[in-house]
């Protein structure tokens, strides 16, 4: 399955048909990961997440009908957004007020005017009524008031549940596509980081200039990575990774077997506080390895001269269980892309497999590749299922660079 450390803020529209029980999709045109079959799961790594508890408040309304008071305390910067969940009430109330901690009117609005849900509609129908109160941006520090003036006669139970949160809020999530589960994923396998910020509960778009500062270390505390973020990150063959507008994404992966710390900090403005968000990975062993180790010409025989069907890229392998394997291939090259792959059965161990490219198909793609763009090997099985081992940008030596010129040059003709 596909492991994921997430943030928040990512919609089925962004990212695709990778949505997993908690409505998280990602990357479906981004052939790194496009072939492994699994469902996605989530952690939330914020920097308001631990800092910032929601407050909840229970009253009756008072028995000779007058109205009902709730404080409301406010912590912390000025620089900030109150947010009310769904005011509930078991009672019809006719006028809702809310005050400032120097006692000035903010507003004064009916239920109708601020967002009813009746009872009956609502969800948990036991709490009552469902009424929508407006965030307030920049909410000074101290004591704000709720009044709830109840309908004439009106008897019942009144809920209220807010936050405080910060203005800027940087968040970051982890994709792995090796089948892990929990916060451990496997040395080697191939991660997708994502950062996003926001700006009083807004996306930011704007911040792609002075992109946050990633940072990940070792039990030790010594540095291993420092991972680049950026906006519009492409895959191996120049497909568009995700269009959610203000996602910076960078790739890494844990080099061994070990507990890492990956951080990711960021100043939205030179006067604000840096924002510092963290995740504790653990690495366990690798699932497999992979290597290019040769490559060979596919020739065609009883043909005048040198003619040539296909070439074979041959892979060792080193996996971790036995089951069904594929190798894919991205090569890039001046005319165009293509994605080639081949399956096999494979024991537990080491091994091999081969994938076939024709001839043709390689030709059309340009002048002779020096490099193949991304190789993944992908385990297919009903558990533990995933892209288990990638290379990105494997060069080729000039014994195999030669072999391929070759081709170009003797390519079978009808």
């Amino acid at each position: 399955m596909y492991l994921m450390f997430f943030a928040k803020h990512v919609s089925r529209r962004q990212f695709g048909p990778w949505a997993g029980g908690l409505a998280m999709t990602l990357w479906p045109r981004m052939d790194a990961f496009a072939q492994a079959p699994a469902p996605a799961q989530q952690q939330l790594a914020s920097s308001s997440a631990a800092a910032i508890k929601s407050l909840q408040l229970s009253a009756a309304l008072p028995a000779g009908g007058g109205p009902l008071n709730l404080s409301v305390e406010v912590q912390g910067e000025a620089e900030n957004r109150l947010v009310f969940a769904s005011l509930r009430s078991t009672a019809k109330l006719a006028a809702i007020s809310l005050f400032d901690p120097l006692g000035s009117l903010v507003w004064r609005k009916t239920p109708a005017e601020l967002g009813l849900t009746p009872q009956a509609d609502a969800g948990r129908p036991d709490l009552g009524d469902a009424i929508v109160l407006p965030a307030v941006r920049d909410a000074a520090p101290g004591r704000w008031r709720l009044q709830l003036e109840p309908a004439a006669g009106a008897k019942g139970q009144v809920l209220l549940s807010y936050r405080v949160l910060p203005r800027f809020e940087l968040s970051l999530s982890v994709l792995s596509a090796g089948g892990s589960s929990g916060t451990a994923i496997a040395a080697g396998e191939p991660l997708l980081l994502v950062l996003r910020g926001q700006d009083y509960g807004v996306p930011m778009t704007n911040w792609t200039a002075t992109a946050p500062q990633l940072s990940l270390r070792d039990s030790r505390g010594e540095l291993v990575a420092s991972p680049k973020a950026e906006a519009g990150a492409r895959t191996a063959t120049g497909l568009l990774i995700s269009d959610e507008p203000g996602a910076l994404i960078a790739r890494l992966s844990l080099p061994a077997a070990g507990a890492y710390r990956l951080t990711a900090l960021h100043q939205f403005r030179a006067s604000a506080k840096p924002l510092q968000v963290e995740l504790l990975l653990h690495a366990t062993a690798p699932k497999a390895a992979l290597a290019l180790s040769g490559l060979r010409l596919e020739q065609q025989a009883g043909t005048p001269g040198p003619c040539a069907r296909a070439v074979l890229f041959d892979f060792a392998v080193n996996v971790a269980a036995a089951g069904s394997y594929a190798c894919n291939i991205s090569l890039l090259g001046p005319a165009g892309s293509r994605m080639v792959s081949a399956s096999s059965t494979l024991a537990a161990g080491p091994g091999r497999i081969s994938v076939r490219v024709a001839a043709d198909k390689l030709a059309a793609l340009g002048g002779p590749l020096t490099a193949l763009a991304r190789v993944g090997l992908i385990r297919f099985g009903p558990s533990d299922a995933g892209l288990v081992a990638e290379l990105q940008d494997v060069v080729l030596s000039a014994e195999q660079a030669a072999e391929l010129r070759a081709v170009y040059m003797a390519v079978c003709r009808p």
